[in-house]
């Protein structure tokens, strides 16, 4: 088969990204700056050129769906690429045996350790990636005239990936901060972009400068819990000493997302997400995700659509534990409402738990806010309220917090007279 011609509008802002003669390449920046559209197409002309094997990574990859497997298939389709072959887990290209392949860090050091011959590696979300990753990935990259390419939106100024190639960075590394404006300057933006940038600016100036200028979040002085404490946790390792419990936090069919999260003792095991599944598919994969054990404690969001699942999982015999977020709080003192009283529960605990080192937890857990109320009780904001701060919906957070609260252990305020 021949290659195909085409022409294809670039920014001259990536033509580095054509560049063989650096070893790190690394643009970061907020949204709608072009790093992951540049990137992947730029490695897809590349793989068109000549023969390479091109690794996509990033932190987590809990299935492809995570990765840029699906960019890149979409850009192949767009510019008719017909010389690539896509299949659900791999993209190889027909004329000059270009492979790219995908795996996630955290769950496959064994086989990122083992892995020969990679002339490319990209990382993408390269803010969650932690150094532990990147102390097994680099010099598992180490064929002559391989690159390490990082695509990354800043979230702390304690990302590991930014201190390591942007603060210090090591010799023959190009960095690059981009932001929309290189898309805006070619009218690249859309309307509905502009204006929610635009919206943000105007708004909550804070979280524009994280969104769309690529500056690390703030953290209001209204968080409940403090991002340092969230990071200590994410790099603590303790023992799984103690029982295994579960928290569900259940969404159907709409923009939200379900997801289980299994901690044993106060080390948290594994987490799963889910989208646009029905009570009873939620229910299976459950089953599985306890792997059929009827003594695990199963807390359950049993608020709206939870409560169909509670139900659910007690017909199947399975012990569960429904919680109300609006219903009444063990120290109804002290907290107006159970989901109250479970984040403020995590905060006091956050110093003895092991959690996982993902971008999304550590945005939600860090970003929810809190008040008092005309009685004096600690208060957190409401899910639309934080929605219309500009966050997605804290469903990873949810679970997480679902599944370490345990009214039981909340210590009664006693007073001695």
């Amino acid at each position: 088969m021949e290659i195909q011609k085409v022409k294809i509008k670039f920014l001259n802002e990536f033509k580095d990204l054509f560049n063989k003669e650096f070893r790190y390449l690394i643009y970061y920046g907020g949204r709608y700056s072009g790093k992951s559209y540049h990137t992947a197409l730029a490695l897809l002309l590349r793989g068109r050129q000549e023969k390479y094997r091109i690794l996509c990574t990033r932190e987590i990859q809990n299935t492809i769906r995570d990765s840029v497997h699906k960019l890149l298939k979409d850009l192949i389709y767009k510019y008719e690429f017909n010389d690539y072959e896509v299949t659900n887990d791999t993209i190889v290209n027909s004329v000059t045996g270009t492979e790219f392949f995908f795996k996630g860090l955290k769950r496959n050091v064994t086989e990122i350790k083992s892995m020969e011959g990679v002339d490319i590696c990209w990382i993408e979300e390269g803010q969650s990636i932690t150094n532990e990753s990147l102390d097994i990935l680099t010099p598992t990259i180490r064929k002559e005239g391989s690159q390490i390419i990082i695509t990354f939106n800043r979230f702390t100024e304690l990302d590991p990936v930014y201190e390591r190639y942007v603060l210090n960075s090591p010799s023959n590394t190009l960095t690059k901060l981009v932001n929309y404006d290189v898309l805006e300057k070619v009218g690249l933006l859309t309307k509905s972009i502009k204006q929610e940038l635009e919206y943000d600016r105007e708004n909550n100036p804070e979280l524009y400068a994280y969104k769309w200028l690529g500056e690390p979040l703030a953290q209001s002085e209204y968080a409940i819990i403090s991002r340092n404490d969230i990071l200590e946790a994410m790099k603590r390792t303790i023992e799984d000493d103690g029982q295994i419990e579960i928290g569900v936090d259940v969404a159907r069919m709409g923009g939200d997302r379900t997801v289980f999260w299994k901690r044993k003792g106060l080390q948290t095991k594994d987490y799963v997400i889910y989208v646009k599944k029905r009570t009873t598919e939620v229910c299976d994969l459950l089953e599985n995700f306890a792997e059929d054990n009827k003594t695990v404690n199963i807390k359950i969001d049993d608020t709206g659509v939870g409560g169909g699942v509670t139900d659910e999982m007690m017909k199947r015999g399975y012990n569960v534990m429904p919680l109300n977020f609006g219903g009444e709080a063990s120290d109804k003192d002290k907290y107006p409402n159970v989901i109250s009283e479970a984040w403020f529960y995590l905060k006091e605990h956050m110093g003895q738990i092991q959690l996982p080192n993902d971008r999304d937890l550590l945005m939600e857990l860090s970003t929810r806010q809190w008040k008092q109320d005309i009685k004096g009780k600690r208060c957190i904001e409401s899910k639309n309220d934080y929605k219309k701060r500009g966050f997605n919906s804290p469903d990873l957070a949810d679970a997480c917090i679902i599944c370490y609260y345990n009214p039981q252990l909340i210590e009664p305020d006693i007073h001695f007279v």
